[in-house]
């Protein structure tokens, strides 16, 4: 700046009673006096959990009443060996003989949590936050985790597949690099009455599992498969294919695992295990051949439930709620489970 606009400057100033310090402080503005710290409009921070694969493993089945009896045909019907040659060319073929249960009884249970926002919220609440959108999202995203929860109990339950379940320890598992993971899969497989064509597998053990030198070489070794060429890693796509499966999932999602008021400890809700099964999405009416289902009664439904009494204006409560019954069908029948998969 030159000495004469300087000079004219500063005439300008004491012509307003304004001396050089003061004009100092004027020139050199921080970005705390020119701007006052405000909610942004355009972003809220919510970590969502990972996504869930409870409707991939177990998937929903809408059903008229709340309980009900389930026919099936024992598995042996389809396993025996009758004498079919004729006996003579005027003579009567053999009739087959089978038999079809009703025992199989389901009952759903009821699942529901709710929120509630009060009218000074929604009227108060800054751009970008919507209190009765969030509220709902939030009841959401417990609902679901519950029911993550619930599946995963079932699908990684040992009980649930008679003799067809192995826990492996010591050298098997598969975080040790001189283990067989491809053979206890196809031993897996191959144990099952129906040819699974899911593989449901926690995601500790996928990290390893997708990593082992026995997968990369059954995997990786080839230069092109159906899909195109092969990437650099293993992905579900490429290792579904390799064991002729439809589908790998893999379980992610986390929880708070520490005890209510203490320090939140993430964990894997999904645990150590691998169960190949059966999954048949859309069953036909005369027959199905799967691992699972979750009757569902009803739908999962949202609802705006107004409340004058609280507090001064009142407000609304978000429920949300649903009917389910996670119910194994076929068992060891279609599935076969491998716990204790890495340490």
């Amino acid at each position: 700046m030159s000495n004469t606009l300087q000079n004219l400057q500063s005439a300008m100033l004491a012509s307003h009673g304004i001396g050089a310090a003061e004009a100092a402080h004027l020139m050199s503005l921080s970005p705390s006096a020119v701007h006052i710290d405000r909610a942004l409009t355009n972003l809220a921070v919510q970590y969502n959990n990972r996504e869930y694969i409870a409707d991939s493993v177990l998937p929903v089945l809408s059903v008229k009443h709340r309980s009900d009896k389930i026919f099936a045909f024992p598995v042996t019907t389809m396993q025996e060996i009758s004498a079919s040659a004729a006996a003579s060319p005027r003579g009567m073929p053999g009739e087959v003989k089978y038999d079809i249960t009703s025992n199989l009884t389901y009952s759903v249970s009821d699942y529901a949590l709710m929120d509630f926002v009060s009218n000074d919220e929604i009227a108060n609440a800054d751009a970008p936050l919507q209190p009765k959108i969030y509220a709902q999202d939030i009841v959401m995203n417990f609902l679901m985790l519950a029911r993550e929860q619930r599946v995963a109990n079932v699908a990684f339950n040992s009980a649930n597949y008679g003799s067809n379940t192995a826990a492996l320890s010591g050298a098997d598992r598969w975080d040790v690099p001189t283990s067989d993971p491809i053979q206890k899969i196809e031993d897996a497989i191959e144990a099952c009455f129906v040819r699974p064509n899911t593989m449901v597998i926690g995601a500790q053990v996928w990290i390893k599992l997708r990593n082992h030198p026995r997968v990369l070489q059954y995997i990786l070794s080839r230069a092109t498969t159906t899909m195109g060429d092969v990437p650099l890693r293993v992905n579900e796509q490429l290792f579904a294919e390799a064991f002729g499966l439809d589908n790998v999932v893999i379980g992610r999602a986390k929880y708070n695992s520490a005890r209510e008021g203490a320090s939140a400890s993430s964990d894997y809700l999904w645990g150590k295990s691998t169960a190949l099964i059966r999954v048949e999405k859309t069953p036909s009416p005369r027959a199905t051949r799967t691992f699972g289902y979750t009757f569902r009664f009803g739908t999962m439904e949202t609802r705006e439930i107004v409340d004058n009494l609280r507090g001064v204006r009142g407000g609304v409560f978000i429920k949300t709620s649903h009917s389910d019954s996670e119910f194994v069908i076929g068992g060891a029948t279609t599935g076969f489970l491998y716990t204790t998969c890495v340490s």
